[in-house]
């Protein structure tokens, strides 16, 4: 759970940056594209690790909720994101960035809970 918060982290900062870089030059479309295919990838990845930690390791469902509430707000970006509608895309994309802060927060302070020997 911990490399896979670390990995969409990492795919959400390459986004944001590669935002910006397609303000400023030609190329930044063709990198934010490919940079919202690494956050797809990570995204799946974080389900997956979130239902494993809920279902085996009977940690709370939260992360679970979190990380599909992400994959839906992908889904609204990529549609908003071919529009062209910045007006939307934009603020979406923040508050993704904020869930995934969030969730490697959440996953990297907290401490499992202690089972009944």
């Amino acid at each position: 759970m911990k490399a896979t918060t670390l990995f969409l982290a990492a795919a959400l900062l390459m986004q944001a940056i590669t935002a910006g870089q397609l303000l400023s030059n030609e190329g930044g479309r063709q990198l934010h594209d490919a940079t919202g295919g690494a956050v797809s990838i990570a995204l799946v990845l974080q389900v997956i690790a979130a239902l494993l930690v809920w279902r085996v390791g009977h940690a709370s469902a939260r992360y679970l909720v979190v990380s599909t509430s992400m994959v839906l707000l992908t889904g609204v970006q990529f549609v908003v994101g071919a529009s062209g509608d910045v007006a939307i895309h934009v603020p979406v994309g923040v508050v993704l960035f904020g869930a995934g802060t969030v969730l490697v927060a959440q996953v990297w302070w907290t401490r499992p809970a202690r089972t009944a020997d």
